[in-house]
């Protein structure tokens, strides 16, 4: 093992901004570390990559495969079956998620008492989790049914008002509405929040505001961020402060 070297761990991850956050925060707090990309081609390959690192970030496809290969999972992880954050701790990996954290912080003082999740992967476990623990009434649609969620989920809206929409899905990578239009429209007409967890992508947020002029945006810039924070608390042990979050934006806007 690495003693002192951290990563993110995904497919693909030639566009992750982990990266600079991280090394970023070591360079201000003087620590000595470093932190890089890891293209991990297929699950089976996934543990003896972890067992390199000291820590690993987990994204995309794997948040869900992981917990597989772990000796614990916290609380939170066990709740939702999808991590982000493994520690390893001479051989023993230990499994947090801290999309949770990252995604409520940003909306944390707004009043919000129902909203709609779209999607129902590993990253919409983590936003219904945080939802729930905040008594927010949920309601959640996919495209297709998932048995395996934390709650029903449904493939079509028989109700259309809700305080916050949550885009999870991975549409606004690929440009395109996680919903149909129609719908969507009348959804963003009756909303507070549009709340999309991608960033530097814009067709979600910009179809919502164009149909709703006082709803509030929220990208995922914030939530990678925060999400970054608490991880490198588990780390290093310091909880990065407002200055270092805020450098930390400016650097990956």
């Amino acid at each position: 093992m690495q003693n002192n070297n951290f990563g993110v761990i995904g497919n693909p991850i030639a566009h992750s901004k982990s990266p600079i956050i991280h090394n970023f925060w070591y360079e201000k707090l003087n620590i000595k570390a470093n932190y890089e990309k890891i293209l991990v081609t297929n699950t089976k390959d996934l543990k003896e990559n972890i067992l390199n690192y000291k820590g690993v970030n987990i994204t995309l496809p794997y948040k869900e495969d992981v917990i597989n290969t772990v000796n614990e999972q916290s609380q939170e992880v066990k709740a939702i079956k999808a991590a982000n954050t493994i520690i390893n701790d001479n051989g023993f990996l230990k499994a947090y998620n801290t999309d949770i954290f990252g995604f409520y912080e940003p909306i944390k003082n707004e009043n919000i008492k129902n909203a709609l999740i779209i999607g129902a992967g590993g990253a919409a476990r983590a936003v219904y989790y945080a939802l729930k623990e905040n008594n927010i009434n949920i309601k959640v649609i996919n495209r297709s049914k998932k048995e395996d969620f934390l709650c029903e989920v449904d493939t079509n809206l028989k109700e259309f008002e809700f305080d916050i929409l949550v885009n999870t899905t991975s549409a606004s990578l690929n440009n395109l509405l996680p919903l149909n239009e129609d719908v969507l429209k009348t959804l963003a007409k009756n909303a507070k929040i549009a709340y999309d967890l991608a960033y530097n992508h814009d067709i979600f947020l910009n179809f919502c505001k164009t149909h709703n002029k006082n709803i509030k945006t929220q990208d995922g810039l914030d939530m990678l961020v925060y999400q970054a924070a608490l991880a490198f608390k588990y780390f290093c042990g310091i909880y990065p402060n407002e200055d270092l979050i805020n450098g930390a934006k400016k650097l990956i806007i």
